[in-house]
């Protein structure tokens, strides 16, 4: 199975768009550099969409674009790894930038399991890995989604990223509501059979 180019020409348009603007909006180096790791985080919200809902969207509405996404979950996944990098690049920048703020370390186990999903994408790594290769994945996609719920859901307490967190956390809801449908469409069928 052979990697696709689009997800990546997405994830790096956003990632530096993502950039860009934090330059043009921030207003000096430290506010430039939490607009930063904002903006970048945010470049991967579709791609956690589409990567958390893919199967699900096929197993629902099986079709030729939910085939494709279906069929190309490694090129998005690894996308999603290169917009994070970015990310993560940014989060470093900030905490460097004198005057930041302590930055919590909870961010580590969910880095931990985009490079771990990042690194064993490929055939050698499924063969190995065997039974196991499929536990990380469907475990990984769940953690990582869990991440982007709390951190958005979190935002709906803060008055300056409230509007955020009131768009995104509906979003990611429909998406965790489409996982489960499909989960019992498949229970389902299985049942029957």
């Amino acid at each position: 199975m052979r990697l696709r180019i689009e997800p990546f020409l997405y994830a790096l348009a956003a990632s530096t768009t993502a950039l860009l603007l934090a330059q043009v909006l921030g207003q000096d180096a430290l506010q430039r550099a939490l607009y930063m790791a904002r903006f970048t985080a945010r470049a991967g919200v579709p791609l956690v969409l589409v990567i958390y809902t893919a199967s699900s969207l096929h197993r629902l509405w099986p079709g030729q674009w939910t085939a494709w996404l279906s069929r190309n979950r490694r090129s998005l996944g690894l996308a999603f790894a290169l917009t994070h990098t970015v990310h993560l690049a940014a989060i470093l920048n900030y905490i460097a930038q004198p005057g930041s703020p302590p930055q919590p370390a909870a961010g580590i186990v969910g880095y931990a399991v985009i490079y771990l999903m990042a690194f064993s994408s490929n055939p050698g790594s499924m063969k190995q890995l065997g039974r196991w290769w499929h536990r990380l994945h469907a475990a990984g996609v769940q953690i990582v989604f869990l991440y982007y719920l709390v951190g958005y859901a979190s935002m709906v307490f803060e008055p300056e990223l409230r509007s955020l967190g009131l768009t995104v956390v509906p979003l990611l809801l429909a998406a965790l509501a489409l996982r489960i449908a499909a989960w019992r469409t498949r229970r389902v069928a299985g049942g029957a059979a």
